[in-house]
């Protein structure tokens, strides 16, 4: 009887079985392979060391996130979804604010915050590809990071619908809320820590 229990409570709840958690699962693999090609590419085109200090971060958490999303418990689960929908997010900001840059889009506000974001390496990493002179890089670059970015983007809805599902099937949701918030958190850590040194060593002068 106490073996069935734990079994159960190992298991990750009926909604979060559907569709939405295959999308996460699949999104998140897509990420990773669109890294590694574009490791491979990189390393090619200049050094692995070079390609590593560029896609290493990305690359650990990419395969970090995978393998918490393939895990059955439903705290790590919940800590895996709250993970991918804060990657997203942070992903496709650093996304739209370079394609909006490009496109001759006032930026000076986001200035400050573009560094940071940019300096914490959760800026994607295909930019090393595409400003390339060899045109086959570039293109190769920026096909990636189109496939990056739609990825990104069924991840991190598809993480927050199955969370929700989560919410609306379970009870007793405190841990696997909590779980979900630690996931969110993670990723920003770093960014926000160098938000408040700039703050507070007066680093912004609007």
């Amino acid at each position: 009887m106490f073996d069935s229990v734990s079994v159960a409570e190992s298991e990750p709840i009926g909604g979060v079985s559907s569709g939405w958690l295959r999308a996460a699962r699949w999104s998140a693999l897509i990420c990773t392979i669109a890294l590694g090609v574009g490791f491979v590419a990189a390393a090619a085109a200049h050094d692995s060391m070079v390609a590593l200090i560029f896609f290493g971060p990305w690359g650990s958490l990419s395969l970090a996130l995978l393998y918490l999303l393939f895990r059955r418990g439903k705290n790590s689960l919940a800590f895996a979804l709250g993970l991918g929908a804060a990657t997203a997010f942070t992903g496709l900001f650093e996304v739209a604010s370079i394609e909006l840059s490009r496109s001759g889009f006032p930026l000076e506000v986001f200035r400050h915050v573009l560094f940071i974001v940019s300096f914490s390496m959760i800026m994607p990493p295909f930019g090393l590809m595409m400003g390339q002179s060899s045109p086959q890089l570039a293109t190769l670059g920026a096909l990636l990071l189109w496939l990056f970015s739609i990825s990104l983007a069924m991840l991190g809805l598809s993480s927050i619908v199955a969370f929700q599902k989560m919410a609306h099937e379970e009870k007793g949701m405190g841990k696997l809320r909590l779980a979900f918030g630690t996931g969110i958190c993670c990723p920003l850590v770093w960014p926000i820590l160098m938000l408040l040194g700039f703050v507070f060593f007066g680093g912004f002068h609007m």
